[in-house]
């Protein structure tokens, strides 16, 4: 068997590649974001390949809630951030002492790092993760794009999607 255009192992043979959550269409073809290494942008592979191993479907944000959760420390928000979020969500944003400002995190209640406290629910059907200032998200929220890079390095981080082979994981649940 030829090896798959990723160098990862085949997978699903009724799966393919253009319809992977970590496939990117560029013209003809795309590229695997899920093989990316370092800043490269990741192997060409036609949209009929057949899956790798790491298949995923487009992530959805409701059951995953990761970019909200412990995969990042810090969301900044721009004075034009603040004018959105308004007066009665104040208590999202968070003023340091050097100036800085961004929004405010709690301890995750999986005891490692921590959360945003805008985030509600779970992940689960009953309690999917909800935003409760999504009509008025900060620019870096977003900016964060189901299925993007971040979204992946996010979702690798809190153990959703695996890690590329060649990678070490890093994130506050692999400390």
């Amino acid at each position: 068997m030829k090896a798959h255009p990723t160098g990862l192992p085949h997978g699903d043979p009724a799966r393919s590649c253009g319809a992977c959550g970590w496939w990117h269409a560029e013209g003809d073809a795309g590229r695997c974001r899920f093989a990316a290494e370092g800043e490269a942008p990741g192997p060409i592979v036609a949209a009929t390949e057949a899956a790798c191993t790491f298949w995923e479907p487009m992530p959805s944000c409701d059951p995953c809630g990761a970019c909200c959760r412990e995969a990042f420390d810090s969301v900044p928000v721009t004075d034009e951030d603040l004018a959105r979020l308004g007066p009665e969500n104040a208590d999202v944003v968070r003023d340091h002492d050097d100036g800085w400002r961004d929004l405010h995190r709690v301890p995750s209640p999986l005891g490692c790092g921590t959360r945003c406290v805008a985030l509600r629910g779970d992940g689960s059907d009953p309690a999917p993760f909800r935003c409760v200032v999504y009509a008025v998200l900060p620019t870096n929220c977003r900016d964060l794009d189901p299925g993007s890079d971040a979204c992946l390095m996010a979702r690798r981080r809190v153990g959703i999607t695996p890690w590329h082979p060649t990678q070490r994981p890093d994130g506050p649940l692999f400390r």
